[in-house]
């Protein structure tokens, strides 16, 4: 399996060879992969790299970021080198029905219709734990490729955009041209007036939480924007509980929640059992009930 993560417009990257011919050992095929930190006198392996998602962070403090920052600060290299480097790891041929929004402008996302049948959809997606009445609820359908389609919401219920998750192929989430993922809590308009509202990073998190009665919203991402803080911050609740991915990635998207939701309104987190990955790997209500009830606060 080649772990390939969005760069620009129409291409990927492959991270894992791009790594490998940097003398960095990570095994092919891993999403994610610990190693003996470059960057200090490392005996642990205390730096972890998410390859699915392009960011590494070191635990014992070194830095965390994107892939690209760690290789120009392993090479000593500048960003335009590290650039012209990664272009020999680019999927320039990959033709893609979705991908990364080029631009961020303000104001509200225009309403677009998804070329696809609704309604419908793979029975994977059942093999996971979902039923029926919450795909009828988010109003899902299928892809040719028999992928899933998840219809992006707006506050006002307005249609801007679409998911296709596939069920095997990376990466794993695809999205429509021109949806600005940063703009968009999705499933939003879903929650009505409730103790705490769950943060997670995918969509599928957020939909198999609100299947098991536990209200949520997902960033589409693992950090959430200044736009997105705003957003929460309309949320009718008074407390949020980030249920972030138990990976590195989480890790860097959960300190950088916390720094911008600040005191701005009540923040605790979870602490996922290191036998899941995140809370849709959790398929007991009694055990994601007691993980959420164990929250932390910051």
């Amino acid at each position: 399996m080649v772990s390939y993560t969005v760069y620009g417009a129409n291409s990927m990257i492959d991270w894992t060879q791009a790594l490998l011919n940097l003398n960095i050992d990570v095994p092919v095929g891993s999403d994610e992969v610990s190693i003996l930190c470059p960057f200090h006198d490392d005996t642990s392996e205390s730096c972890s790299i998410n390859i699915d998602k392009g960011v590494w962070i070191c635990f014992a403090g070194c830095g965390q970021g994107g892939l690209k920052n760690f290789i120009k600060e392993y090479k000593d290299w500048d960003y335009r080198q590290v650039n012209q480097y990664l272009v020999n790891y680019k999927d320039t041929q990959s033709k893609r029905l979705f991908t990364q929004p080029l631009v961020e402008d303000e104001g509200p996302l225009p309403e677009v219709n998804i070329p696809f049948k609704l309604g419908t959809v793979p029975r994977w997606i059942f093999d996971r734990g979902f039923d029926k009445q919450s795909m009828k609820k988010w109003l899902c359908g299928i892809t040719p490729a028999n992928g899933l389609i998840i219809p992006v919401k707006d506050i006002d219920f307005r249609t801007v955009g679409w998911i296709t998750r596939q069920e095997k192929q990376i990466p794993k989430y695809l999205y429509s041209r021109g949806l600005k993922k940063s703009h968009i809590l999705f499933g939003q308009p879903y929650v009505q007036d409730c103790e705490y509202v769950c943060i997670t990073e995918g969509p599928l998190d957020a939909m198999w939480l609100t299947q098991l009665g536990f209200p949520a919203v997902a960033l589409l991402g693992m950090s959430m924007s200044e736009k997105q803080r705003d957003l929460v911050l309309t949320l009718p609740t008074k407390e949020v509980i980030l249920c972030l991915d138990n990976d590195s990635a989480g890790q860097i998207g959960k300190k950088r929640a916390m720094e911008l939701l600040g005191n701005k309104i009540k923040v605790s987190y979870i602490n996922i059992p290191e036998e899941y990955k995140d809370v849709q790997d959790i398929k007991s209500y009694d055990i994601l009930n007691k993980v959420i009830k164990n929250k932390r606060y910051w």
